[in-house]
């Protein structure tokens, strides 16, 4: 080996950190075992991975969320299986961002959702009620069996390398008011323990992408979704024209407010001359629906029945065309805004989702969650 080669095996944990392999480790872990304090480990160890690049760390944690809670994606992973992997998760960034940059909480929370979890994002603060919500969430997780905490945060504060990090919280020994860490970096550092004080106080420090603190976040399956079947995001908005997509938001969100004869046929207008040219996709290139049997051919009806709904509403007929018509549908319109052709829209929007059945309100749901969290993260709209 050329010993002007830079590189490790692993590294030391400090003295804040108690492995969870140690005779302490294991001490501590016996002790939340018999107090009730890790029942959500077993899930999160059945599924504990490695993160596959150095940027991953978010995309590794959800990846073991999403397994240990076994939720479906929907989609193949390795033919016939479907399973989660970090490759799947790409309905917020592209992946090549990702690599080189990581992910933010907002971030996290957009592809958490996207992917049918009930997400609660938590910045923390150093205040008493930010240190409290963080004790009750983490109990409520560690003694339950499908509800898990994710932690974000500073490395350095625990004297450890790096900086921002994300994993999952998987158990807690009251005795020590510690907490174990599935550390997803397990190239560097194995499991370990550390004080719910200086977690907390990690999560504290600041992402300079963001200039927003870290925090925690809880995650559980919303057993009322299931994933989408028929419609999907162009890669346009999500990766090739993203400068173009931003600025047609821009245009159309000013054009909302603005003031003026507001119809119906008008705002269908306006949206397509924005958005016709990020088109749109078919989600069955990823799932098993044309297969023909068995799983594939109820959801070839499922998405028949989908693309019946939406082809029926009164949208459609103005806007002439299916993808636009159930983006404008789950567009997330400006909470509390009155202008009229805010109100207008959002009155046409309910009054057609009303004749959907629940798969059909499903994929309008899952679309507007996704378009929701790009829009914050990305637009400032």
């Amino acid at each position: 080996m050329n010993s002007k080669t830079t590189n490790f095996y692993r590294r030391e944990l400090p003295e804040s950190c108690i492995d969870f392999s140690s005779e302490e480790g294991r001490s501590l872990f016996s002790r939340s075992l018999n107090s009730g304090h890790a029942n959500i480990y077993f899930k999160l160890a059945a599924q504990f991975r490695t993160q596959d690049e150095p940027a991953y760390c978010g995309l590794s944690t959800l990846v073991m969320v999403l397994n240990a809670l076994e939720v479906d994606p929907g989609r193949v992973w390795k033919a016939p299986w479907r399973f989660y992997h970090e490759s799947m998760l790409d309905c917020c960034l592209p992946l090549e961002v990702i690599k080189k940059t990581g992910i933010t909480v907002d971030q996290f929370a957009c592809l958490a959702r996207c992917n049918r979890l009930q997400t609660t994002t938590n910045y923390a603060s150093d205040t008493e009620a930010s240190r409290k919500q963080f004790r009750e969430d983490l109990l409520v997780s560690v003694t339950s069996e499908d509800f898990v905490m994710v932690v974000s945060y500073d490395r350095s504060v625990f004297g450890q390398t790096g900086t921002g990090h994300f994993s999952p919280v998987a158990a807690f020994d009251p005795e020590t008011d510690r907490a174990l860490i599935m550390d997803v970096a397990r190239f560097k550092y194995p499991p370990h323990w550390v004080s719910m004080s200086l977690i907390h106080r990690a999560m504290l420090s600041k992402d300079p992408a963001t200039e927003k603190a870290r925090g925690f976040f809880t995650l559980k399956l919303r057993s009322d979704t299931r994933p989408k079947v028929v419609f999907e995001l162009s890669s346009k908005i999500i990766e090739e024209s993203r400068k173009e997509f931003n600025e047609a938001v821009r245009r159309w969100e000013a054009y909302l407010l603005s003031e003026g004869p507001a119809s119906l046929e008008n705002i269908c207008g306006v949206f397509k001359r924005e958005f016709a040219v990020f088109g749109g996709g078919c989600c069955s290139q990823k799932s098993p629906c044309c297969s023909g049997n068995g799983m594939g051919k109820a959801m070839k009806n499922c998405c028949e029945e989908i693309s019946e709904a939406v082809g029926n509403t009164r949208l459609n007929g103005v806007m002439e065309g299916q993808w636009l018509t159930v983006m404008l549908m789950a567009w997330p319109l400006k909470e509390g805004a009155s202008a009229d052709k805010i109100s207008l829209l959002r009155m046409a929007v309910n009054d057609d989702i009303q004749a959907f059945d629940r798969d059909s309100r499903n994929e309008i749901e899952m679309l507007n969650c996704q378009l929701n969290t790009i829009m914050r993260d990305c637009c400032s709209v």
